[in-house]
């Protein structure tokens, strides 16, 4: 625990990036599992994870991103984008996600997928992509939280 209160005592916006250093492959597995296994409202992750490594693409988000430097000095640029108008068929698909990848039967969640729709769904759209956005924010956090040497 006292290596996270160190880091985040030593943490700074990084201004400008060496271009020539690359971010390597195995932290780039520990980033993308930090950010699988942040927590968020009922085990779903209503957002998109996108590691962007092209140098042209890069290039043609800068000016989105008010002209700076990092965008294309950085050796990836990370993106979170939180899916709008989350409802009935994200529930369901990630409950067939979840099915599959733990060898449930198909019908073992149908009650959790159900409970869910009942939460989520009936809510205004306003108020459903204002909920995936605090989820992706979350993972945002745990990704910003990781220790690398």
């Amino acid at each position: 625990m006292s290596t996270f209160l160190e880091n985040q005592n030593w943490r700074y916006a990084t201004k400008k990036f060496d271009a020539t250093k690359k971010v390597s492959a195995e932290d780039l597995r520990f980033l993308k599992e930090a950010i699988r296994l942040a927590a968020s409202s009922y085990g779903l992750q209503p957002y998109k994870v996108i590691f962007i490594e092209t140098a042209d693409l890069r290039a043609k988000l800068q000016p989105a991103a008010w002209g700076q430097s990092q965008i294309v000095d950085a050796s990836h640029l990370i993106v979170f984008a939180n899916m709008t108008n989350f409802g009935d068929k994200e529930i369901d698909e990630a409950i067939q996600n979840l099915t599959t990848t733990r060898g449930l039967p198909a019908d073992a969640l149908k009650g959790y997928g159900d409970f869910m729709k009942s939460k989520i769904s009936p809510l205004p759209m306003e108020k459903r992509d204002a909920w995936t956005a605090k989820q992706t924010y979350l993972a945002l956090g745990n990704l910003l939280n990781v220790p690398l040497n």
